[in-house]
């Protein structure tokens, strides 16, 4: 039998008073739900096999995983979070937007993917590749700048 699921949730504490109008705070967050942020690499076909094959490896190229789209993931969720919490807050004040927060929660989030990007260290180069590479064995995916620079974040409808 199959435990409860746990989940963890941080809200946003938003202070509700006499003078605050209810549905206009339900209609200034409405934007929030209707959106989403997608942090990943856009460009061509050929760089989507490179961001592909960087994120999930390749058995027949005999090249691992070198993830760096979830890795950046991870690291930036609690950045977000905080972001968000705040946000929220400022919307229900009127000193932002919904789409203004969603514009901030994108850059917080390419930030620290460009930052994991950056930092990929393992699993190491093959003794070939690193041959090739000569002076820069403790970088990655150095070579890459291409796919580097394409990492951007867009905002979509749900």
């Amino acid at each position: 039998m199959a435990g409860a699921r746990r989940t963890r949730a941080r809200r946003a504490n938003v202070e509700v008073t006499e003078s605050t109008f209810l549905p206009a705070i339900i209609a200034k967050l409405r934007g929030l739900t209707q959106k989403e942020v997608h942090i990943g690499a856009q460009g061509d076909a050929e760089l989507a096999m490179i961001a592909g094959i960087h994120e999930y490896g390749s058995l027949k190229a005999k090249i691992p995983a070198r993830s760096f789209i979830g890795t950046g993931k991870k690291k930036s969720q609690a950045a977000i979070s905080k972001q968000a919490r705040a946000g929220v807050n400022n919307i229900v004040q009127n000193s932002e937007t919904a789409m203004g927060l969603l514009e901030k929660i994108g850059a917080i989030g390419k930030e620290k993917t460009l930052k994991n990007f950056d930092r990929i260290r393992t699993p190491p180069l093959s003794p070939r590749y690193a041959w090739r590479k000569k002076g820069q064995k403790n970088k990655i995916l150095v070579q890459e700048k291409a796919l580097r620079d394409s990492i951007t974040f867009i905002i979509v409808d749900k």
